[in-house]
C-alpha cells in the first residue's frame, strides 16, 4: 500500500499522538468524577467542574465548611499514586491562583476565603486511589 510522498510511519506518527490524547482526556474525566465522589465523602459540597475563567479552567469548584475551594485534579494510571504536586508545573500553579483569585472576586464569593487544593487521583486495577491534598498550592 502506497501512501503517495509519504511513509506510513508519517502517516501513522499523528494518528497515535491523538489516540493517546484521546486516551489522556479518557482518563482525566474518570479521575475528576472519583475526585469528585472523593470529595463528597470527605464533606466537599461540589459546586460545579470544569469552570471556566479568564486565567483558564479550574477542575472543581468545591466548598468546605465556609472556604470556596479550587480543586485541580491530576490523574495518572500508574500502580501506585505518583506524587501529583510534582506534576504541577510553577506555571500551572500561578494559573490557578489567577483564577482562583477572579473566582473570589466574584459575585456571591466576596468575602469568603478560598484555598486550593490538589487532589491526586491512581487507578490501581478497576479502583481509583484518591488523595486530597488540603491548601497545597
Amino acid at each position: 500500500m502506497r501512501f503517495g510522498s509519504q511513509s506510513p510511519a508519517a502517516v501513522a506518527g499523528p494518528l497515535l499522538r491523538r489516540l493517546r490524547g484521546l486516551r489522556a482526556r479518557r482518563l482525566g474525566r474518570r479521575g475528576e468524577r472519583a475526585a469528585v465522589r472523593g470529595l463528597r465523602s470527605a464533606g466537599y459540597r461540589v459546586l460545579a467542574r470544569n469552570v471556566a475563567t479568564p486565567y483558564g479552567e479550574v477542575d472543581v469548584l468545591a466548598v468546605e465548611g465556609e472556604v470556596l475551594v479550587v480543586v485541580e485534579v491530576k490523574t495518572t494510571c500508574a500502580g501506585t499514586l505518583c506524587d501529583p504536586e510534582a506534576r504541577l508545573s510553577g506555571a500551572q500553579r500561578e494559573r490557578l491562583r489567577r483564577a482562583a483569585r477572579w473566582l473570589a472576586g466574584r459575585s456571591g464569593a466576596e468575602g469568603r476565603l478560598v484555598r486550593l487544593d490538589l487532589v491526586g487521583v491512581s487507578f490501581a486495577g478497576h479502583r481509583p486511589v484518591v488523595r486530597i491534598l488540603r491548601d497545597s498550592l
